[in-house]
């Protein structure tokens, strides 16, 4: 049997941790190693990682100072074992059957990457099974495109809920190390070292969205980043995929719109007197850019809200805010 690596970033989850490995120990696939990634928790983490490793030899212990999601995934990258890397994000859990599935859809489809289908929960979800069970096969073109949103609007850029083969993950610096939105660069990396990627609808990874996380996101120097990831990816496509610098170079200008519509939803009066210099610059940058877009494939819906974010920020912000404090 191959052996599968599971990297699990440990950070501040005491409360959740058990369950994530508990799910990844009740595996009906038994040969893998799960690499815990103590990040400089400031919690008791530290300590039940360590206890949970005493118990099963399969878990691997890493302690480090605090550097952030994608460089606790490369530190789990770099020791990992296995033929198959897969990653868990530890306030999440997966299906007893995640590993088998996509370890056995990898093989049927001699596919590079395996993807599963996932649930948003709040802890609470009631798990039905699919009654008819789809497959997809995707050529590194087709797939690629989706990542892109070239014809396509599907979120599918996450590290979670894939198994990948060893060879498609770097094993220096995977993930751009101090960004937000780490998972594009990643994703973009692996696809473009695949030749086929293979997808079921079955449910195999519940990702937990925690309301009270949620409600103190606030903006930050690190939601600037997606304008850095997508200008690292463009210059990935330059040197080694030319064929898709054009598509990349779209996904480059429409940042700036995700960036200041993030403003809007996750910024206050005090980001906005932190952050006014860089919101008027992007704002600039985008109506420089807006004809592209409007040439683009983006949906029509999003298109519309594009300019009006653009051409009446302000008062987009000041609704949106007075909204979101009536709820």
């Amino acid at each position: 049997m191959d052996l599968i690596s599971a990297i699990v970033p440990v950070y501040n989850v005491e409360k959740y941790l058990y369950r994530c490995v508990d799910s990844i120990l009740k595996q009906t696939y038994e040969n893998f190693e799960l690499i815990l990634i103590d990040d400089g928790s400031p919690d008791n983490c530290s300590q039940m990682c360590d206890e949970l490793s005493e118990k099963d030899s399969r878990i691997k212990v890493i302690h480090q100072e605090n550097q952030g999601l994608s460089a606790a995934r490369n530190s789990g990258i770099k020791i990992a074992k296995g033929n198959y890397l897969t990653f868990i994000d530890s306030d999440d859990w997966i299906s007893n059957t995640m590993f088998e599935d996509l370890i056995n859809l990898i093989k049927e489809k001699n596919a590079d990457i395996s993807i599963c289908n996932f649930i948003v929960t709040d802890g609470n979800a009631i798990y039905k099974k699919n009654t008819k069970a789809e497959e997809k096969l995707y050529s590194k073109d087709e797939f690629m495109k989706i990542i892109l949103r070239v014809n396509s609007n599907r979120c599918i850029h996450y590290a979670w809920g894939k198994l990948y083969k060893k060879d498609v993950i770097e094993k220096n610096e995977h993930y751009p190390v101090g960004m937000l939105n780490e998972d594009v660069e990643g994703m973009f990396k692996a696809v473009l070292k695949s030749e086929k990627i293979a997808e079921t609808n079955k449910i195999g990874y519940f990702y937990y969205e925690n309301s009270e996380s949620i409600s103190r996101k606030k903006f930050g120097e690190n939601f600037l980043s997606l304008h850095h990831v997508w200008e690292r990816i463009l210059e990935i496509s330059q040197n080694s995929a030319p064929e898709y610098v054009d598509y990349v170079k779209y996904n480059l200008i429409r940042s700036d719109f995700t960036i200041l519509v993030d403003m809007i939803l996750y910024g206050d009066k005090e980001t906005d007197n932190i952050f006014s210099i860089e919101r008027k610059n992007i704002n600039k940058r985008l109506k420089t850019n807006i004809g592209i877009l409007l040439k683009s494939p983006m949906q029509i819906k999003r298109k519309i809200l594009m300019l009006l974010v653009c051409y009446f920020y302000l008062p987009i912000r000041f609704m949106v805010r007075a909204i979101k404090k009536r709820k």
